[in-house]
């Protein structure tokens, strides 16, 4: 999405504007900022909407030329990302740059495509919803976390659900859902997976407890799972989930 809109030069340069593209930004649903450069005194316009839309920022100028004959400068960039980059630390926004380049050079190609990898994981991060199968096991100190440090600083979410839900769930896959059931334990056997050494009615459990964790997924539209399988799915249910994880 571009600004050209916004004025006869499509540029942003009036920290007036600045809320007039954060609205428009914002509902076109953009993941990131990249604001290139071509002088200086724009900054505080730049940084407002930095502040406003809050996503990855990236500043970028061109490399700026010799002065003229003259001694008149075309365009003064460097000084432009300074004084933007300065004001963006004031407000606090997060951001990163790209050296002064032409758009040919291999400097600029490696930074846009790295802040476009960036960007795409902040827009997984934030908003996730996780998946939590019963605690973490009490020796497992390695593995705690704060649930409302995630809620109020990345605005991630953690949906639990007992254990003994997910068997129950698992067993009525077993015992009644057999359609769903033999076209998975088909498509294994299929793919010549060796589960010999487990037995026909551990493989049926394993699967039915894949098919009962991708039920819950999809109801909770989850992003990620932990679930807790050391020891007390095993005890509870025969067998363990490494498989029904992996699938």
């Amino acid at each position: 999405m571009d600004i050209d809109w916004l004025n006869e030069d499509g540029m942003l340069y009036d920290i007036k504007d600045s809320e007039k593209v954060y609205k428009y930004f914002l509902e076109k649903d953009v993941d990131a900022l990249f604001l290139p450069h071509c002088n200086f005194g724009t900054e505080s316009a730049v940084a407002k909407l930095g502040k406003l839309i809050n996503k990855p920022l990236l500043l970028w100028g061109p490399r700026d030329d010799i002065p003229m004959a003259n001694e008149i400068r075309t365009r003064d960039t460097q000084c432009g990302l300074f004084a933007t980059s300065k004001i963006l630390r004031r407000f606090g926004v997060s951001f990163t740059y790209i050296t002064n380049s032409r758009i040919e050079d291999k400097i600029f190609k490696k930074g846009f495509d790295n802040f476009l990898r960036a960007a795409y994981v902040v827009k997984a991060f934030r908003n996730m919803r996780i998946g939590m199968i019963s605690t973490r096991p009490g020796e497992f100190w390695s593995v705690m976390f704060n649930e409302r440090e995630l809620l109020e600083k990345f605005g991630i979410e953690v949906i639990p659900i007992a254990l003994t839900e997910i068997i129950a769930l698992a067993r009525d896959y077993k015992d009644k859902n057999k359609t769903e059931l033999r076209a998975v334990v088909k498509n294994i056997k299929e793919k010549k997976i060796d589960c010999s050494a487990i037995g026909e009615e551990n493989l049926k459990k394993i699967v039915a407890l894949k098919l009962a964790m991708k039920k819950w997924i999809e109801e909770e539209r989850l992003s990620a799972v932990a679930i807790q399988c050391w020891m007390a799915l095993p005890d509870e249910y025969g067998v363990a989930p490494c498989f029904a994880n992996s699938m």
